[in-house]
């Protein structure tokens, strides 16, 4: 890969941070815009710019957050005191630089394209999301821990979901000796959990088991626990959702039949940035060495 690559990473959270600090520490010429909160000082590698357009202008890779934006007209920057635009960003961008954001929408690549700029997603790379599925999964143990006043060896958990999150959260849960029982639609997906020596259970079913757990674990994008199932948990069970927007749990009715429910979003980022900020700069790196760049 070209070392005389200059990446400019605008936007995001502490992982985001040490995504550009690691990428510094590599070589590269970094530049950063959007971190005026963060409670740590920058790297000293990194150059700290004062708009997104001037730390946009000229750089050859440019790096947005994931989720890129969370209302499809500004840049997710939890750690920026002013509103960055996309359209600023895409306008201030070289013709031929690259432009990389974690889960794209049609419309922003329509803007890239228009501005002549090429966009990648790399929220959609195998290797991120299975590297990244540890520190959620870790995360979501944590959250846990911190919400129970018992232990999790032992504790009867429910992991809805056998993908890759739930792969590694259901081992986890197991090392640590609690009763696992987790939920798939696919038959091998079943055949697996019990192979791993895990409960199964058919997702559709989990309304008729749903009262035996202490600890629902949810990591399916989709409306899985409505008020069928809700009603059926404990009292006081405790919910954790893992799943992006909108997420697997009807809120309201939740709320209404007094359940728990944490929405643990961005768990990596939380948890483990530096790991996180690795993870990500690893899989850039991997897209621009098969870019040829």
């Amino acid at each position: 890969m070209n070392k005389q690559l200059t990446f400019a990473y605008i936007g995001g959270d502490k992982r985001q941070l040490c995504a550009a600090a690691q990428t510094a520490s590599e070589g590269y010429k970094v530049r950063i815009f959007g971190f005026c909160k963060s409670e740590e000082a920058p790297d000293k590698k990194l150059s700290v710019f004062a708009s997104a357009a001037e730390c946009v202008r000229g750089a050859d890779v440019i790096v947005l957050p994931m989720p890129f934006s969370t209302d499809k007209s500004t840049v997710n920057a939890p750690l920026c005191d002013v509103n960055i635009l996309l359209s600023e960003v895409t306008c201030a961008a070289e013709k031929d630089a690259v432009i990389f954001g974690g889960k794209l929408d049609c419309v922003f690549e329509e803007m890239c394209k228009e501005a002549g700029v090429r966009a990648i997603d790399y929220a959609s790379r195998e290797e991120l999301a299975v590297m990244n599925a540890i520190p959620t999964a870790e995360g979501a143990i944590e959250v846990a821990m911190k919400n129970t006043p018992y232990t999790i060896n032992k504790s009867r958990c429910l992991v809805i979901g056998y993908g890759k999150i739930g792969k590694i959260l259901s081992a986890d849960l197991k090392a640590l000796g609690a009763d696992v029982t987790a939920s798939a639609r696919r038959y091998s997906d079943l055949a697996w959990i019990r192979a791993n020596g895990l409960n199964a259970v058919r997702t559709a079913e989990t309304a008729d088991i749903a009262g035996g757990f202490d600890i629902i674990f949810n990591t399916v994008p989709s409306l899985i626990l409505d008020f069928r199932v809700l009603s059926k948990t404990k009292t006081d069970v405790l919910i954790i959702d893992l799943a992006s927007r909108p997420g697997g749990v009807d809120f309201a009715t939740a709320d209404n039949l007094n359940r728990r429910v944490v929405w643990a979003l961005s768990l990596p980022g939380r948890v483990a940035p530096l790991t996180a900020g690795e993870i990500i700069k690893d899989t850039l790196f991997n897209i621009l060495e098969e870019l040829g760049v």
